[in-house]
């Protein structure tokens, strides 16, 4: 049995990019930070490569801007090629299945249906009680 889930919740660090793929579907690609706290002294943050296709593309490149919060669902993909130089390359790159905005719009998060953010979400650490994380929403740019 195999299993690829990645769930991330990070803030977009720039516009998407649009583009048509080889078979002609449109193809959205874009980063999100997402912070790591440790303590409030040791703050890190990692960047991940977002690849979106169909639906999603077309949803991110209308609605999705820079410095938006966003909810990532998807599963990992490793991409090897060779340069222009002849050397070969590898990246990994998240493929979202799903691109939820978490912002507050008008009072209710952009997207749904008045639905309290607790209840969008799902837990993704039961066990953390230490609320000093979701303190510091600052984006590292």
């Amino acid at each position: 049995m195999n299993y690829n889930k990645v769930i991330l919740v990070g803030r977009i660090t720039q516009d998407p990019q649009m583009r048509t793929g080889n078979t002609g579907n449109e193809v959205v690609t874009f980063s999100i930070a997402v912070n790591r706290n440790y303590s409030k002294e040791d703050k890190q943050t990692d960047f991940f490569r977002i690849v979106c296709f169909g639906k999603n593309a077309e949803f991110v490149a209308s609605y999705i801007k820079k410095g938006r919060l966003l909810l990532v669902d998807g599963s990992l993909r490793n991409n090897s090629w060779t340069d222009k130089e002849g050397k070969q390359r590898v990246t990994t790159e998240i493929v979202a299945s799903r691109v939820q905005p978490l912002d507050k719009k008008n009072g209710a998060v952009e997207g749904t249906q008045d639905v309290p953010l607790e209840d969008q979400l799902p837990s993704l650490d039961e066990g953390n009680t230490d609320s000093s994380q979701d303190e510091d929403n600052d984006v590292p740019f």
